[in-house]
């Protein structure tokens, strides 16, 4: 039998192991990102989840994922509201399930389009899965100029807000 010093030891040290293994695997270089990266953005299924490669494909996958009767209750209510409600479900399940944070197909998708913000991502899909179940035109391009026109908007007033802490001649760096 074990005596209690023992157990404490023993606790500690896999606990030790188990932090610090956790810390080293995180830790990885700029270069081993944009190799994995490149890897998943081609990826036809992650961790065996089918990975749409654009909107299209995603308005098909979210039909087939869901239930007749809980789309037609999308329609219920307003866009704005669906988008709202269903982020931190459906708009999750998206986010972890086909990778939006690591990199996959589809959040390349919307990247190379200037939607780069995971939350924005969502919302897009979101919105334009309300407007799918509804039979309506998508209008992907005006969502797409809409969440790129928000985020430089918000860059602009962050810009005019800031402070400048050191004024540069011209010619001169930072450094000296």
């Amino acid at each position: 039998m074990f005596n209690s010093n023992r157990m404490k030891t023993i606790t500690i040290i896999l606990c030790f192991s188990g932090i610090l293994s956790s810390v080293l695997a995180q830790t990885t270089t700029e270069e081993e990102y944009i190799k994995k990266y490149q890897e998943r953005i081609k990826m036809t299924r992650i961790n065996d989840v089918y990975i749409p490669s654009n909107t299209e494909e995603a308005m098909k996958e979210l039909a087939r994922l869901t239930e007749e009767d809980a789309r037609k209750k999308l329609l219920t209510v307003p866009e704005d509201t669906i988008a709202s409600k269903l982020h931190f479900s459906l708009g999750r399940w998206m986010q972890l399930n086909w990778g939006m944070d690591e990199g996959s197909r589809i959040s390349h998708y919307y990247k190379t389009k200037g939607v780069s913000y995971t939350d924005d991502q969502i919302d897009l899909l979101l919105r334009c899965f309300y407007r799918f179940v509804g039979g309506n035109d998508l209008r992907e391009d005006d969502l797409v100029r809409h969440y790129v026109a928000l985020r430089k908007s918000e860059a602009d007033v962050r810009k005019r807000k800031g402070k400048v802490i050191k004024e540069l001649g011209p010619g001169k760096k930072h450094n000296e």
